[in-house]
């Protein structure tokens, strides 16, 4: 979770290069530990697919979307706030492309 917190710091501060290993890594972690369709690792995913949507890279966060909301589906179900969250983030990178 740490990792995922320090990334979105960096994030926030517009240090994109600094905060992309730290998403791959906390989501390699996430699912080792976790499991591949843990929260947490929809989270992380939710998060990178949004640094690589501020990079204008929508092609690549689409599908990080994508993975997090089904996972979200199977795990928070569907009227979970972060799920709505994340189905929104999606909506709004479409709008974009």
């Amino acid at each position: 979770v740490w990792l995922n917190n320090l990334a979105v710091l960096l994030k926030n501060q517009g240090k994109y290069d600094e905060a992309m290993p730290l998403y791959e890594r906390a989501i390699e972690i996430g699912e080792k530990t976790l499991g591949p369709n843990h929260p947490q690792v929809a989270a992380s995913l939710n998060n990178l697919a949004g640094l690589l949507e501020n990079q204008g890279k929508y092609d690549e966060a689409k599908p990080l979307y994508e993975r997090a909301i089904e996972i979200g589906e199977k795990t928070l179900g569907p009227n979970h706030p972060d799920l709505a969250v994340w189905l929104n983030n999606l909506a709004v990178l479409l709008e974009k492309q």
